[in-house]
Formats: C-alpha cells, structure tokens, sequence
C-alpha cells in the first residue's frame, strides 16, 4: 500500500497535528522524535517485517521537516536495525527472522549473539506451585512444590518469544529474584549454584493461539505459534527446569543439527 492511503493507515493522528508537534519539538531533538513515531509503527505491527516505507519527500511532508533531519532519523533506526536501505528500491522495515538452534546447550542469549542480535527479558510473573503437569519431566511427585516463572523475550522491541518454566522446590527458592538480578535464566541459575547444564529433551509443535499468548506475544490469533517443551538438566543429569515456550512463527526458525547433540 502506497501514498496517502498507506500513511493514514500507519498514523492514528492527522499528518497536520503530527507536523505541529514535532514543528515545536526543540530542532535538534526532532529527528529523535521522528525515530521514536517510526520505531513504534514498527514495533506495534503497523509497519509490518518487509514493508516498504514510504520515500523521504512523503515522510518530510509527513512531519513537516527537511530532508536532512528525516535523514538523521532514517539513520538512526539503520543503527538500530529496524530498516535498511536498498540503494535504488527504498528503505524497508528489516525482517526479523532468527535462527534459534535447539543444542545440548541451548542458550538464548547465544543464539541472538550468533545471529548479531541481543534481546531484552521480562519478568511476567512468578508463583510456588504444585507440580502436577511438570511433574513427569521435573522427576518428582505431583505433590511437591515447584516454582513457575512466566518470562517474555524481545528482539529490536519485538516480542519473539514467551516462556513458562518450573523449578524444583526447595532446591531453587530465590531463583525469581535471582532472574531479576541477573537477567537470564542462565545467570539466576548459577547464581544459585548450577554453572552449567544441558538440554535433555525437546519436543516442538506447532498451533495457533489462545487469545491469551496472541495477548502475550502481540500477535493475531490467525498467526501459529511454534511450542517448544523441553527439560534441562545438571550435569549430573538431575533436571533443574521444565518449561514450554511459545514462539512468534513468523520470527523464529528452529533448527537441529547432528553437530548440536554429540555424545554426553
């Protein structure tokens, strides 16, 4: 979609009042304001992975400004990695799909880092349990007391991924407000005295969500999610975290490998 119908899709407010703000924005600010309305079109799905934006003349007129500041904005959200620029086609929003590598050491963070990308987590919740459905995989009884993390992953503002995992108790008491400290499950994990552990088992599926994870991952409920179930363990093969995570389909590729899964 091009031209003014495209803008007016894209721009829940007048091009007239978005000029007028950014026109009294402080000039040297302006582009950073321009930055930020493109970033959130983005990130909020009204500019989709692939999109074409619309060229500098459309979007100077857009925000009431010069070319060179709109330039420093454009520039800004390159560094960033929100678009790139096909010289003689336009400037595109950059499609954000990721190679995450299922391994006998999964680690997000290293799978982000190996595509040239870092993510930003979020704590949703945490609550001590009973066991029950995590039982199986945790090896304890239905009975005992686990405790349930509910973490969300971002990539370049976007959701990419929703997690909910279980910890044996009393063995992990602490482990949520370790996550808060550290940021990664992986770090929350040592500090509470696991360095290191591998994946045991992962069984992928895929379906389309409830209106609760499409909430959760800022996604339709026309667009499927890839499920991930798996069990980690220690290295002395005693499981530390069961958890199933939900990925955006239209961001993540998993793959597998026989170089990923040597001989424990």
């Amino acid at each position: 979609m091009h031209g003014d119908s495209f803008l007016n899709t894209m721009n829940p407010i007048t091009e007239d009042s978005a000029a007028q703000a950014l026109t009294q924005a402080p000039a040297p600010r302006r582009w950073e304001a321009i930055a930020s309305e493109l970033r959130n079109d983005i990130v909020e799905g009204l500019l989709a992975p692939g999109a074409r934006l619309p060229n500098e003349t459309e979007l100077a007129q857009r925000f009431g400004v010069h070319r060179h500041t709109l330039r420093q904005a454009m520039q800004s959200l390159v560094r960033e990695g929100f678009v790139q620029v096909r010289h003689g086609s336009g400037t595109y929003v950059r499609e954000l799909v990721l190679d995450y590598a299922l391994r006998r050491r999964t680690r997000l963070t290293q799978n982000l880092a190996e595509a040239g990308e870092s993510a930003s987590r979020e704590l949703l919740g945490a609550e001590e349990a009973l066991a029950g459905e995590w039982a199986a995989p945790l090896r304890v009884s239905a009975r005992s007391r686990v405790l349930v993390l509910r973490t969300r992953a971002r990539v370049r503002g976007r959701v990419v991924g929703v997690t909910e995992s279980a910890f044996p108790l009393p063995r992990f008491a602490g482990l949520a407000e370790a996550f808060a400290q550290h940021g990664t499950v992986t770090a929350a994990l040592a500090a509470l005295g696991v360095p290191d552990y591998t994946r045991a088992r992962s069984v992928i599926a895929a379906r389309l969500p409830t209106q609760a994870e499409a909430d959760a991952l800022a996604r339709p409920l026309t667009q499927p999610l890839l499920v991930v179930n798996y069990t980690n363990c220690d290295l002395q093969g005693v499981p530390v975290q069961a958890a199933s995570t939900l990925f955006a389909a239209d961001a993540v590729q998993l793959t597998v490998g026989p170089d990923d899964w040597d001989a424990a």
